[in-house]
């Protein structure tokens, strides 16, 4: 017997439940992040930091100097709430600012 219309989905939509399922980022969410950063992050974002990977719903930014992460925390909520209206209320929850070359 073959499927119906009913029983197909997009596989878009697989992949992307299967992410979530397994706890592991949107690498299309994050494609996204890392191309319109400058634009999406904008100040003081821009230019003094960059996005490195998502943990769970925690987008882990790297400051452009040790001194930049305390001005960024600042900034925080501000760029949560960015994030927010580009990918939805609950994609991305928290951000995490490290230092340069700090390796988790």
């Amino acid at each position: 017997m073959s499927p119906s219309k009913r029983d197909m989905e997009p596989f878009s939509d697989a992949v992307d439940e299967m992410f979530t399922k397994l706890g592991l980022p949107d690498p299309m969410m994050m494609a996204a992040i890392n191309s319109e950063w400058d634009q999406l992050a904008g100040p003081p974002w821009s230019g003094r930091s960059k996005p490195l990977y998502m943990r769970g719903s925690t987008l882990v930014v790297e400051a452009s100097s040790r001194s930049m992460v305390a001005f960024l925390r600042y900034g925080e909520s501000d760029l949560v709430a960015r994030l927010s209206v580009r990918f939805g209320a609950d994609r991305v929850k928290a951000v995490e600012i490290n230092p340069p070359g700090r390796a988790d």
